[in-house]
Formats: structure tokens, sequence, C-alpha cells
């Protein structure tokens, strides 16, 4: 028989235990936050900004000018990869993977399109290469190709060192340092040239990962550039993930990206790609092949397709229109369960705080709209923008990873219906954020296409 006073222990130390263990969970987690949108003080004050927005406009002085330049972006040493769960370092490497960078000019101003052969663009590297790069009237766009079999170590918060691996700030700093040194190659290299937009319908090869009869964004789109010498090169955007490699691979890939720039290099001196609204698509339409001989299929059937596109001329002097639109977001909602989510504090201690643009460059009636996150397909052709923008003359390209990432940003009635990693553990702003970014979007569109409709 237990003694009174070593029951009254146990029970003592049970409740502080419980006491405890209680306020310690109260610490960490917390109900999600609901309030609406537009009872939110970051939704008004981003509304606000976007009411006053307006594009810095170069009018075009001469001939568009084009250059480009890319440099392998494989580290001396083998390091962790990015993508899926924590992977050993690569073993091997299938293909190089590279930064890519492509100078337009038009006599007033000069912008610098550059992706990365990584998971996304990383916001650290996005901030060297702004701290090196001296010419305040240059204009960069940042995308990346979202490939999963590709290199981590550069993400320097605690959950970026737990799922890829040690930043290695010795790498970022030579990759930022290498990038400024190919845009001026870039840029020292530019010819007069003719720029062309074109789009291919490609719907069959892409599926919803959240629900399999919603809509999907299924266009190639891109620039096409043929220079006074002949010399050719494609930029182009797809909104299916690069994830048709196996997560278990540990052979360095650019994914179906790097095919498809393969199988253009037999015509074009220059290609580079940029993920476009690969939210919650996925590829699919093509059966009993995986890995890397599906990622080859890909490259020469997308490459036909591109290279059988109408293309669309644009004129040669042309006005390109830039800006910056910072978006605020509030605490982060990082969802742990149906109704509860990670504290901000927690989140701000294992993660980047959240942070994010809109970035917007128009080069004559061609939009091409960057955004901080993986962001929905679905949103994009269940909105009509593609008409929304055709009306005003306007050719639009939405791409991913500009530098920043605040998470997956879908269509909000998938997040109380569904259960699915995009709307649950990808989705790091909490709900609403599918409408919120939508409002953004399509006053920036407004914006510009104002000239176009005068």
């Amino acid at each position: 028989m237990i003694k009174p006073t070593v029951l009254k222990a146990i029970l003592k130390w049970s409740l502080t235990a419980f006491l405890s263990l209680a306020i310690l969970l109260l610490a960490l987690v917390a109900p999600i936050d609901d309030t609406p949108l537009a009872s939110q003080p970051f939704y008004t004050h981003t509304m606000d900004k976007v009411d006053t927005f307006q594009l810095a406009k170069y009018p075009g002085t001469k001939t568009i000018e084009v250059g480009w330049s890319q440099f392998s972006i494989v580290p001396d040493q083998p390091v962790p990869m990015a993508g899926y769960k924590p992977r050993e370092k690569y073993t091997d490497i299938h293909d190089t993977v590279y930064i890519r960078i492509m100078a337009i000019n038009n006599g007033s101003i000069t912008t610098f399109l550059i992706t990365s052969d990584l998971l996304l663009f990383p916001p650290t590297l996005k901030e060297a290469i702004l701290g090196k790069h001296h010419d305040t009237n240059d204009f960069i766009y940042f995308s990346a190709t979202h490939t999963h079999t590709s290199v981590g170590g550069w993400e320097p918060s605690l959950l970026g060192k737990i799922l890829m691996g040690d930043f290695n700030e010795v790498w970022m700093e030579e990759l930022a340092t290498k990038t400024v040194q190919h845009m001026a190659q870039a840029k020292s290299k530019m010819l007069p040239a003719e720029l062309s937009y074109w789009e291919v319908e490609a719907s069959k090869y892409v599926i919803n990962r959240i629900d399999s009869k919603e809509e999907v964004d299924g266009k190639l789109r891109g620039i096409r550039v043929v220079r006074e010498d002949s010399t050719k090169a494609m930029l182009f955007t797809f909104g299916a993930h690069p994830t048709l490699i196996w997560k278990k691979f540990t052979s360095l890939s650019g994914d179906y990206p790097n095919e498809i720039i393969k199988e253009l290099s037999k015509d074009y001196d220059h290609s580079q790609f940029m993920a476009g609204a690969v939210g919650s698509q996925r590829f699919t339409g093509i059966d009993k092949i995986f890995d890397f001989e599906l990622t080859h299929k890909i490259g020469e059937l997308f490459a036909s397709f591109i290279n059988n596109a109408a293309y669309e001329l644009l004129p040669d002097t042309l006005t390109i229109q830039t800006g910056h639109l910072q978006l605020e977001h509030g605490p982060s909602q990082l969802r742990l369960m149906k109704n509860i989510k990670l504290r901000d504090w927690v989140f701000r201690a294992v993660n980047e705080p959240l942070q994010g643009e809109v970035t917007v460059l128009k080069i004559g009636n061609v939009l091409l709209l960057g955004t901080p996150c993986d962001f929905s397909g679905e949103i994009v052709k269940s909105r009509h923008w593609d008409q929304l923008a055709e009306d005003s003359n306007i050719r639009l390209i939405i791409t991913s990873f500009n530098g920043e990432y605040t998470g997956y940003i879908t269509e909000d009635e998938h997040y109380s219906d569904k259960d699915d990693e995009e709307v649950r553990i990808l989705n790091w702003v909490g709900p609403y954020f599918g409408a919120y970014y939508t409002e953004i979007v399509e006053k920036v569109i407004d914006k510009a296409t104002e000239e176009e409709v005068q």
C-alpha cells in the first residue's frame, strides 16, 4: 500500500508535469486565425500600396538588344540535395545545373532575367546579388526551375539546415559573384534582336494534385529571340512540378526543364526555363516510363511544341515597364492539424519571417509577374487571367520563386476541404490567401494594362 505522503508526492509531480506540458503546448501552438481578410491590418496596408502602385516606364529609344550567359552551379564537393526529405550528398551528375541569365535593353534600361536550376531562387542569394550589383538603373527579375533533384545548402535557417544540409556561405558568395560577372558578360554581348511572344496549349500533360477534377494552367509560354547575327535564344515557362525523378535517386539533375533545353540547343544558342504557376500541378499523360527516360521523352515532346509554336512578333522598339510591389502577410500560420497552427514565434525561430513581393516586368505588351511562392495554376485558369489580359492586348506570364518564399498559394476552397500537404504543412500563411493574392495580381494586371487600353 502506497503511503499517503508518497501518493501526495506522486500526484503533485504528475500535476506539475501536466501543467508544464500544457503551458508548453500553449506556447508552441494556437488555433488557426480565420479573421476575414477585410478585418486584417496587413490586408488594408497592402491594398493601400496596390492602389498607389505605379510601374516605372522606360520608353524604347533604339532597337531591342539581347545578350545572355550561363554558368554551372555544381559545388566543388558533393553536398546534400534539396527537394524532398533530407537526402545524402549527391553521388553523380546526370546533367549539370546552372544559373542562366538573359539581358534585354531598349536604350533606356537593361533588364536581367535570371533563373537558377534550384528548388527555388534562394533569398540569401538574391540579396547577395543585389548587394554586389551596383547599377541601380538595371532591373532584375528572378525565378527558378524548381527541380527537386538539385543541390541544397543555400538556406541558413534551422529548417533549411534540417531539410537540405548545412548552409554553405562560401558557395553562396561564389554564386553571387559569378552571377554579377555573368550579368556583365550578357550585357557586353548584347546585339539588336527581334522578340516574339508565343504560347502552346499542353493541358493534357498537367493534372491538379489536390483535386484531379479541378482546372489547371497547362500552357507553355515564352519569348523567342532572334538576333541580327542569326543567333537565337528561348525563354519559356510551364506550370508542372519538376518531380519526375524518383526521390531516392542521388543523381544531380535539372529534371525535365533541362531535357527541354538540351533538345532546344539543336536550334537555339541559349535557352532558359522559369517555373510557371506550378502550385498543386504535376505531370500526367505519359505512362510506363519513369525517371530519366521520362524526362528525356518530355524534353523531346515539349521542344517540338516550342519549335512549332506560332510566334507573335513584337515591334523593334519597345517600352519596358518595371516594378516591385511589397506584400504584407501577417503572422505565419503553418498548420499542424485542421484548426491548429504553429505559433509565429516558433516559425520565426526555425525559418525566415514571411516576406515577399510581386515582381513586375512588362516588355512591350508581354507582362511577366513574379510571385514569392508556389503559385496556383488553378487560380490562373479559374480566374481567366489569360482572357483578362488579352482583352487589353496583354500577353501574361506568371512565374513562381522570385527570390522570396511564402509557401503555397492555392484556391481557398481547398483549405477547409482537403488535407493535402499543399494546404496543410506547405501553406504558411493561412486561410483566404488565394483570394488575397488573386486581388493583388488582378489589380497589378489592371495597372499594367491601363496604357494598352488608352
